[in-house]
């Protein structure tokens, strides 16, 4: 009776571990992805909703969002399978940095924000979208255009993210799409998966590349190539970089550095380019922080230790931006510049 009783405790304990890894969530979202399209908008449906005025597109831009803090306790140790079983969340949104950023956010009430990455921490489960970005962004949810980030990959292929958004995210639960807007080809690509030459990724983007014609190009992914910071595990991202300003691109939009940075123009090895390189905008500020860094030769602006949002408007063969301070919404960085020529 006693090994009876050990091998049923033991596999009790193996079936909450395989819950709390995957969640029912996983193969449930892996069966829907054969036999049905996700729900709600597609990108190109969001993109609509950011004309603001004739000839304009206005845009927020920001990720590293949503970091509530956990109470201790069973939904702390089992936090899947308590959301599963609906138990109380062990997840605190009221304190959570992203409240300031979300209702910056609403000054702007028709503006698309492109979502950089790292929506949810610190695992991408399911928990953590229904339980702390839900409460506090989900109202914006709308209008987000997302990208993956490290942090929701941390559950298996992202489920969690993939299952929350929905056609949002892009077809196929791959991480990357197109929209346009007049005169703007955006493009949402996926820095924690391949994207060396050959890979399906960047053939899909060389061909984008190839079909953009005379539209200004601007595109947004989670890990940054060339930061004042440089991380591991950026091997994509700097693949993507260089592509992108091959092809012509005049902004790309990163997270996963806490702060705000705005690049001097760039080539594709990331050393300075002016009149022909890509800026780069790290926008890590929806709900983390980090203290001052040294600034380096190719960083022409910086900000720190607060969170904020930055504000792009579009136009045909330009464009303008600003980063504002969420609690104080002073405009801390702010210019005009025109587009990139397009290159073949």
């Amino acid at each position: 009776m006693i090994w009876k009783t050990f091998a049923g405790t033991f596999l009790t304990l193996l079936v909450l571990a395989a819950i709390e890894y995957q969640g029912t969530g996983y193969l449930l979202s892996e069966a829907r992805a054969f036999i049905s399209s996700p729900s709600g908008p597609i990108p190109q449906e969001v993109i609509q909703t950011g004309t603001a005025a004739i000839g304009t597109t206005t845009l927020l831009a920001v990720g590293d969002i949503a970091s509530c803090e956990e109470r201790a306790g069973f939904a702390d140790k089992l936090p899947n399978f308590s959301y599963l079983l609906g138990l109380e969340s062990a997840l605190d949104p009221t304190t959570a940095l992203a409240n300031e950023t979300a209702a910056l956010a609403e000054s702007w009430p028709d503006a698309p924000i492109l979502a950089l990455g790292d929506t949810v921490y610190g695992k991408g489960r399911p928990v953590e979208f229904a339980h702390c970005f839900e409460p506090i962004w989900g109202p914006l949810k709308p209008r987000i255009l997302p990208a993956p980030g490290n942090h929701e990959y941390n559950t298996p292929a992202a489920f969690g993210y993939y299952d929350y958004f929905g056609a949002q995210a892009g077809p196929d639960r791959r991480g990357w799409y197109a929209v346009d807007v007049p005169g703007w080809l955006i493009l949402s690509l996926n820095s924690e998966v391949d994207a060396s030459p050959g890979s399906s990724q960047s053939t899909w983007l060389r061909d984008r590349l190839d079909e953009a014609g005379g539209a200004c190009i601007l595109a947004f992914y989670h890990k940054p190539a060339h930061s004042l910071v440089e991380r591991d595990g950026r091997a994509s991202a700097v693949d993507l970089f260089r592509q992108l300003q091959q092809g012509g691109a005049t902004l790309v939009l990163n997270g996963h550095n806490h702060f705000y940075e705005r690049t001097v123009a760039l080539d594709g090895a990331g050393q300075m380019a002016p009149g022909i390189g890509t800026v780069a905008f790290t926008v890590g500020t929806g709900g983390k922080t980090s203290e001052d860094r040294p600034r380096l030769e190719t960083t022409e602006a910086a900000a720190f230790g607060r969170t904020g949002l930055l504000r792009l408007d579009l136009r045909d063969g330009a464009y303008s931006w600003a980063y504002v301070d969420a609690l104080t919404r002073d405009v801390l960085d702010e210019g005009t510049r025109p587009c990139n020529p397009m290159r073949g």
